[in-house]
């Protein structure tokens, strides 16, 4: 056995430890399923189309069969249980996007050179939007962040805090990038945190499956049918 092989047997060893989701102290964070990166003909999709042509379907294809579904059928469970629900976006607030950090602002530059245009979208911009078949209740908050993890640039802790919320559910896009990064900041926060495999991905099927491997260190790694049997038998067992 390899010394890879050893480590991700130790961290799937942890990742079999049980987990309790009590629907009543559960939040299900939707991160950043926005029209902006769910829906082709838009800057970020269309910048890394003109470097490498056909990078994006593979992506986009998950996007649509497996994640929105998969959230769709989380989203009817936890609203039915009264669970948080909590959906994040990211978006600049001004046409020269100086509120965004500098690993995002270059990616505008990328966008810039290669499009004409900024990559990243204005606050309330129809592609700054939520992807209309996960649209956002009345009642539903939509956190602008202007960083990959959703609690270092909004109140998100506050909110769920003020909620009694003990465990996140974190599912969206890109598992690399801003599902992994909330993941950390939740844990390191004390929340105990559930990464629904099957509701989130990224660019390349292989670093999604390399960075839900490495967040067993942080919480727990469930499908979407597993978090429905464990929230639905905590209930009944209530």
């Amino acid at each position: 056995m390899t010394e890879h092989e050893q480590c991700i047997g130790i961290l799937r060893m942890k990742n079999e430890s049980p987990i309790e989701l009590d629907p009543s102290k559960t939040a299900l964070i939707v991160v950043d399923m926005q029209r902006y990166f769910t829906q082709s003909s838009f800057p970020f999709t269309d910048v890394f189309e003109k470097i490498a042509p056909g990078v994006c379907s593979g992506y986009l294809r998950r996007v649509s069969e497996i994640v929105i579904p998969n959230i769709q059928r989380l989203l009817a469970h936890f609203r039915e249980r009264g669970s948080s629900i909590v959906y994040t976006a990211i978006g600049s607030a001004g046409n020269d996007g100086d509120d965004l950090p500098f690993w995002l602002r270059s990616f505008d530059d990328v966008g810039v050179g290669i499009l004409g245009s900024r990559i990243w979208p204005l606050i309330g911009d129809p592609s700054w939007e939520i992807d209309g078949a996960l649209k956002p209740r009345p009642d539903e908050i939509v956190l602008n962040k202007l960083s990959a993890g959703a609690f270092a640039t909004t109140d998100l802790e506050h909110r769920l805090r003020n909620h009694d919320v003990e465990y996140v559910v974190v599912t969206g896009v890109a598992t690399d990038v801003c599902v992994s990064t909330t993941a950390r900041e939740a844990a390191d926060r004390n929340f105990k945190v559930v990464v629904v495999g099957d509701a989130c991905t990224t660019f390349s099927e292989d670093l999604h499956q390399a960075n839900i491997e490495t967040l067993q260190s942080f919480g727990w790694i469930r499908s979407t049918e597993t978090v429905v049997g464990i929230t639905r038998k905590i209930q009944a067992a209530v």
